[in-house]
C-alpha cells in the first residue's frame, strides 16, 4: 500500500513541480535548476515511502541497535558518494547521492526483516519447517 501511494505521490510531485515551477521563481535559471531536480524529486517517491514503511516497522520492533548501525554505515557510504558524486556531476550528482541514500536506507529495512534476524526471527521459525 505504502509503494502504491509513493507512485501516486511520484506522479503529483512530478506534475505539480513541472507545471507549477514558476511558482518558485521567475528567474530561468532557477526554473531550469527545479526542471532538472524534479525528475529525481518525483521518482524516489516510492523509494522513500519504503524505506520510511520499514524504519516504522524496525522501530515497532524495538530494533533500535540495527536502525542506528545500519544507518551510520548508510550515511557513511551515502557522505562518500556525495562528495564524489557532487565534484564530478555537479547538482546532478547531489541528487544521484541522496537517491543512493534512500535506496540504501530502503536495502537495510529490507535485510533485516529478510534475513529473519534480531527481533524478525519469529518470520524465519514460521515460514520455514
Amino acid at each position: 500500500m505504502g509503494f502504491v501511494l509513493g507512485l501516486g505521490l511520484a506522479l503529483f510531485v512530478g506534475l505539480g513541480l513541472y507545471f507549477g515551477s514558476g511558482i518558485f521563481s521567475k528567474d530561468v535559471h532557477v526554473i531550469h535548476l527545479i526542471n532538472i531536480g524534479m525528475p529525481f524529486v518525483a521518482a524516489t517517491q516510492p523509494i522513500n515511502s519504503l524505506a520510511f514503511v520499514f524504519d516504522g516497522a524496525n522501530f515497532g520492533a524495538s530494533d533500535f541497535a540495527y536502525s542506528a548501525y545500519s544507518m551510520v554505515l548508510v550515511a557513511m557510504v551515502s557522505i562518500a558518494s556525495l562528495f564524489l558524486l557532487s565534484k564530478s556531476n555537479g547538482f546532478v550528482g547531489i541528487w544521484i547521492a541522496l537517491t543512493i541514500y534512500m535506496g540504501l536506507r530502503t536495502f537495510a529495512g529490507i535485510w533485516r526483516m529478510g534475513t529473519g534476524t534480531g527481533p524478525w526471527g519469529f518470520l524465519k521459525a514460521r515460514l520455514l519447517p
